[in-house]
């Protein structure tokens, strides 16, 4: 296992599972090394209004059990915490469901791995040489030990 980890871009799926707070998810582990500042987070203001808008929802809020208070703190706080990138890109990724071109895109910009549940959304080999890596939550906490970074 690796002793530090790069930064990292959460795809929307892992936060919601991580704002749902049950202690054993792999989710909600991550999320918490981002909050205690043990793995450094990429936002761009695209992500950040994706989170908003997803975290408002109302399904999500009985899922998460989170106010729309505590969701609004939730994304401050990341946003404290984050390395927030301006994209520079005259191109856009063109995935199957365009609106994760986001996510490759801060990935990018940060050199970044990709944390998400649906791998597949993500799968462009031509882009990848680019600088950034996507993976599980259990590929990302197999490699690094988030009790020791």
């Amino acid at each position: 296992m690796s002793a530090a980890s790069p930064p990292i871009v959460l795809d929307t799926n892992v936060l919601v599972a991580g704002a749902c707070r049950h202690e054993s998810s792999l989710a909600y582990r991550i999320l918490m090394a981002v909050l205690q500042r043990r793995v450094q987070l990429i936002l761009t203001e695209g992500i950040i209004a994706e989170y908003e808008e997803v975290l408002g929802r109302l399904a999500v809020r009985r899922l998460t059990g989170l106010t729309s208070t505590q969701n609004g703190e939730l994304v401050l706080d990341l946003i404290a915490l984050s390395l927030q990138t301006q994209l520079h890109f005259n191109w856009r990724p063109n995935l199957i469901d365009v609106a994760d071109n986001k996510f490759i895109e801060a990935a990018i910009s940060g050199t970044a791995i990709i944390i998400t549940y649906d791998t597949r959304d993500f799968e462009r080999r031509d882009l990848k040489k680019l600088g950034w890596d996507v993976m599980t939550p259990l590929d990302f906490t197999t490699r690094y030990d988030l009790e020791t970074i």
